[in-house]
Formats: structure tokens, C-alpha cells, sequence
């Protein structure tokens, strides 16, 4: 955009101006030396020649309309033929006028039609219309100078477009269309100073998907941008009013509620989006259900600093992944401590495994009918050298987070293999070894390859092999599932289904995996003894595996009532306390020598 040189009084040596092309309005002669630049509010003299004026300006959209009038066609509200007169503001009370007297009528309008058409503020804004009118007006055209005129006139809309554009990509995120971290700032930003001078609330809501990864990392990132739009557009449509929603990066969300009149709405709010979620997103012919963890923080009672108070919302949505995701908490300032905590715990997980911190422990799983030990779950511990036994509820959702969750994974298969193989070896009784499988390591396009070689690395038959995934694995991208779970059951591994009666399972789907185990989610246990709809549950559940033809396992059995009534309804194996809880490889060792000499 060019700018123009101009002086408030036209006085030789007085200061000079520079005024934007876009502001102003007409250029009128008035003398051959005293040239009036107008404007919308206000008149200057041009401090330049008016000899080639037009043609320096014409890029800008600048017209000679006569010899004394040069006119910005940006700003033509109407053209009165009959008068000659080019009018250049809306305001009828205090036009701007230039002469058209030696311009052609028809080019006049056609170049009004074309300007109108293509401005978005205008009432007549029509881009389809302005093409047909390009093409017709310029196949009718023959004068160079015009036909120089209407291409003008184009270019000038095109880079018009083209800023608008570039200012649209400054402000917006380019996979959802919605607004960017930079312009969610300069908006938090002035809501801030709003607020500072009313006294009023205002909430940020941080949201983040759960194993979002996982879809990323198994299925594809066009697959995981897919997602993304679908809630994008969900958020958006749920988001009203002056509220804001925006894109902060990978799949996390941040949204800003500006009419808020106490904390409580905030989490109402949350409480919705957690609605949003409900149903599966359908994506190439897969349902795939997602979760969110949400954290919220309320100015002012949280902070009255605008990157405090981002900073905040973020840490109280770590807290939600922490308790397993699919919740929202509000920020506490206790929650700095845990952050820094957090970082802490997964610098030294990276590290845990080169350096031999992890250990497995085997808990037994019973035959119920014969009382016998018939094989054992793996499961990992970390004992670290300085703070001791890490809980797995805190390691391995970060581990999970991170993408440590797959090597690992790996290692507890090929541990769990080798160590089962070396029992064998030693005399003691066939067992079968059960080991998690987490989604992102089930979801590795060479996972049933991995298995192949852990399998022939430790010698260990497929039979003694047991993969356990769970019930909201196994329900995310079926098509998948089914078909890796038939490449591993022709490999010969068992399978079996953990947490059942937490997920979405359809019992349709569960006749097409073919697993071998379907394991009772130790909730429903918890209870049998007290809550009648937790006993008719897992009554339910151990009659339904029985028509199936899977063995039912009721997983965290910790009471002789508990295991008196799994008996009676013809469960056919449990784990749990009531037996043993997990223990060490030489520990579990004994036990199994122990067992085996008193049958």
C-alpha cells in the first residue's frame, strides 16, 4: 500500500505527512501547484506532482476520472449518470463528489460492480457473481486502457484477499479453523483489563484428550486430525456467546469464560463438554470413543497475572490425567508441588530401565474347580535407588503419556516370557503367564511380529502366553482389533479381555475376538457380598461366559464371602488377595513348589 506525501497547509518547507492510499478518498486540483488530498474527516495538500499521479496509484485502485479528479474506486458509493458525478461516501449529508464528465458511463458501473462484488463488507458482496461479471465484462472490452482498468481492479481485490488471508492464518489454527494461541492471548489479555476494571470473573478451561496418542501413534495422523476437527466443530457449537474456544496445540484445547458469576458455572461448563464426549466419532467406517482431562482456574481467586493463571488451568488439567483422565479439577495451589513432582517422576522413568529399576511380580490365578495354581499375571514394579517402591498408579499412566509404556511393555513380555520358560525348565507345573498389553503397544503395526520373536527368543510355547488388553482397547478401531486378535490366536497365544463391564463392549464384538478369558473388573467384586446389583452383575457376566464358552476370571478377590459366592454362581478362576497378592519371581517360586508338593 503506497503512501502518499502530504502538509496541513500546502506551505513550502512545512512538516510533511505521510497519509496510507487507503484512507484517502479523492485527489483534487485545484490550481496547477495546489493539490487537496481528502480523506474521510480531513483535507491536506499534496506534497508531490499531480503529473503521473494516477499511474503511481493505479495498483492502489486510484482512477483519473477528468483532469482535475483523481478518486479512490474503493471508496464509490453510487454513480449518478445523469449528473456526471462519482459520489465517494455513504454519508448523503456530506458527500464527497468527482466529476465523470470524460470517463464512459458503462465503465464507470461496470468498475462500481466489480469493486462491490468483491468487497466482503459489501451488502453485495458476491464472489461468484464477480467472476461471471470479470469474464463477461472483459470479453466485451476492447479498449486497452479500460481492460488495464478492470484487471486493476482485480489484482487489487486478489491482494485484499490474499491480506485478509495471511491476517486470518496469523489468528487462526490451520488443521480447525479455530482461533490460535496467539490470538486467544490477545484476547485473554483484554478481557483481563475488562475485568481488573469491573471486578468481574472469568474461568479457563484447559482441555486435553485422553491416549490421544494412542489413535496418532496406531492409526495415523490423519486419522488424529480428523478427530481433532469433528471436536473442534463439537467445542465450537458448544462455546457461545463471547465466550472463546481455541486450539493451544496437539490436542489440547483452551477455552475462556467470560460471563461467569461464580466457580460453580465453570465446572457446569466442564461437566458439559464431558456430554460433548458421549457419543463415538465415526472416522472411515471406526467408532472411536475419547475421553478428556479438564482443568479450570477462576480469576481472581486463583490469579490475577495472566500467564499465572494459564499456567494453573494446565496444571489442574494434569492433575485430571493423573486420576486416570475423563474427569475435571479445579486448580489448588497444593497442585504446584505434584507439577513439579511429576516432572521430576518422569525425568527419572526415562532413565529406570537402561539403569534395571523395574522388577516383575507374579500374582497366582486359580482354578476354582480344582483348587490348583494354573498360571500368574506379571506385573511391573519399579524400586527406585533413592525414593523405593514407585506405585504403578503413578508411574505407569505417565509412562503411558510419555510413549515409555512401549519398550516398557516389551520388556515385561519378554521378561515374563523367559522367566515362565526357566520355570519350566526346573520341573515345576505347566503355567500360564498373563501380561498387559497397554493400547499404544497394541496398536504397533509390528506387534504381532514382536510377540512372534519374544515367543521364539525365550522358547516359551504360544500356549503359555496369555495377552491381556482391555475393554476400551479392544472397542477402539474393532476392525483392527479383530484382525490382529486372529493373527495371534493362529499364532497359538491365548487372549483374554481385562476390566470387563467398565467399557462400551457389544456383546456381538466380544463373540468375534475369540478370547479365551474374559476377566471381571474387580469394581463389580468389591461389593458382591453387600450390593445386590453388583452380585446380579457378576452373576450375569459368569453365565454369559459360560454360554460363550470363555472362562470367566474375577479379578481382585479379597474376602473368603467374595470367593465363597464367585464358587457358588460357577466362576472358573480367580486372583485376588484372598490367595496371594503379588510377589517377587522367588517368592512366587516357593509358593508354586509349595502347592504343587501338597496335591
Amino acid at each position: 500500500m503506497q503512501k502518499i506525501p502530504v502538509t496541513r497547509d500546502g506551505k513550502r518547507g512545512s512538516e510533511a505527512l505521510v497519509v496510507d492510499a487507503s484512507d484517502v478518498i479523492k485527489i483534487d486540483r485545484i490550481r496547477d501547484r495546489e493539490v487537496i488530498v481528502h480523506t474521510k474527516d480531513e483535507q491536506y495538500y499534496l506534497d508531490f506532482s499531480f503529473d503521473n499521479l494516477e499511474e503511481w496509484l493505479f495498483e492502489d485502485g486510484f482512477r483519473q476520472l477528468d483532469s482535475t479528479n483523481i478518486v479512490n474506486m474503493n471508496h464509490v458509493d453510487r454513480y449518478d449518470s445523469k449528473k456526471g458525478l462519482v459520489y465517494l461516501t455513504s454519508n448523503r449529508a456530506s458527500h464527497i463528489t468527482a466529476s465523470a464528465a470524460r470517463i464512459h458511463k458503462e465503465h464507470i458501473e461496470n468498475a462500481i460492480q466489480l469493486i462491490k462484488t468483491s468487497n466482503s463488507a459489501s451488502a453485495e458482496h458476491n464472489p461468484t457473481l464477480h467472476e461471471k461479471l470479470f469474464t463477461k465484462i472483459t470479453s466485451e472490452t476492447n479498449d486497452y486502457q479500460l481492460l488495464r482498468s478492470y484487471a486493476t481492479i482485480r489484482a487489487v481485490n486478489e491482494r485484499k484477499l490474499a491480506e485478509q488471508k495471511i491476517l486470518h492464518m496469523a489468528y487462526h489454527d490451520s488443521l480447525t479453523n479455530l482461533p490460535n494461541r496467539t490470538m486467544f492471548d490477545e484476547k485473554l489479555k483484554d478481557y483481563f483489563e475488562e475485568a481488573q476494571r469491573t471486578g468481574s470473573m472469568m474461568a479457563v478451561i484447559f482441555l486435553d484428550l485422553d491416549r490421544f496418542k494412542v489413535i496418532n501413534d496406531t492409526l495415523g495422523h490423519h486419522i488424529g486430525d480428523q478427530l481433532l476437527q469433528m471436536l473442534a466443530r463439537k467445542l465450537q457449537e458448544y462455546v457461545k456467546g463471547e465466550n472463546i474456544v481455541a486450539r493451544f496445540g496437539g490436542d489440547e484445547f483452551i477455552i475462556l469464560l467470560t460471563d461467569v458469576t461464580q466457580a460453580e458455572e465453570a465446572a457446569q461448563f466442564a461437566g458439559g463438554i464431558s456430554d460433548l464426549l458421549k457419543e463415538p466419532f465415526v472416522i472411515e467406517d471406526n467408532e472411536f470413543f475419547v475421553t478428556s482431562s479438564i482443568g479450570i482456574s477462576i480469576y481472581p481467586q486463583d490469579s490475577t497475572e495472566v500467564e499465572s493463571l494459564l499456567k494453573n488451568a494446565d496444571i489442574a488439567m494434569y492433575r485430571s490425567k493423573e486420576k486416570g483422565g475423563n474427569s475435571y479439577h479445579y486448580y489448588h495451589p497444593d497442585m504446584n508441588k505434584r507439577s513439579l513432582h511429576r516432572l521430576n517422576l518422569e525425568v527419572h522413568l526415562r532413565k529406570a530401565l537402561e539403569r534395571g529399576e523395574f522388577e516383575i511380580y507374579y500374582q497366582p490365578i486359580v482354578d476354582l474347580r480344582h483348587g490348583s495354581v494354573i498360571g500368574m499375571e506379571s506385573l511391573v514394579r519399579w524400586k527406585h535407588p533413592d525414593w523405593g517402591m514407585v506405585s504403578p498408579t503413578e508411574f505407569i499412566p505417565l509412562a503411558e503419556e510419555t510413549g515409555l509404556i512401549i519398550p516398557i511393555g516389551n520388556w515385561i513380555l519378554k521378561q515374563s516370557c523367559m522367566q515362565n520358560k526357566e520355570w519350566q525348565q526346573k520341573g515345576l507345573p505347566p503355567l500360564v503367564v498373563s501380561v498387559n498389553i497397554s493400547a499404544i503397544q497394541f496398536h504397533q503395526s509390528n506387534f504381532v511380529q514382536t510377540v512372534m520373536d519374544t515367543l521364539q527368543e525365550s522358547g516359551l510355547a504360544p500356549d503359555r502366553l496369555c495377552l491381556e488388553i482391555t475393554e476400551n482397547v479392544a472397542m477402539n478401531n474393532v476392525p483392527y482389533i479383530i484382525e490382529t486378535l486372529q493373527k495371534l490366536k493362529v499364532l497359538g497365544v491365548r487372549l483374554s479381555i481385562d476390566d470387563f463391564g467398565t467399557g462400551y463392549s457389544s456383546l456381538s464384538y466380544l463373540k468375534r475376538f475369540h478370547i479365551h478369558t474374559l476377566k471381571i473388573d474387580q469394581s463389580f467384586i468389591r461389593d458382591i457380598s453387600s450390593d445386590e446389583d453388583n452380585a446380579a452383575i457378576v452373576t450375569a457376566l459368569i453365565a454369559m461366559s459360560r454360554q460363550l464358552k470363555i472362562k470367566s476370571l474375577a479379578e481382585g478377590v479379597e474376602t473368603m464371602d467374595q470367593l465363597q459366592f464367585l464358587i457358588a454362581q460357577g466362576c472358573d478362576e480367580i486372583q485376588g488377595n484372598v490367595f496371594s497378592k503379588p510377589i517377587p519371581a522367588s517368592d512366587f517360586e516357593h509358593l508354586i513348589k509349595i502347592t504343587s508338593n501338597c496335591m
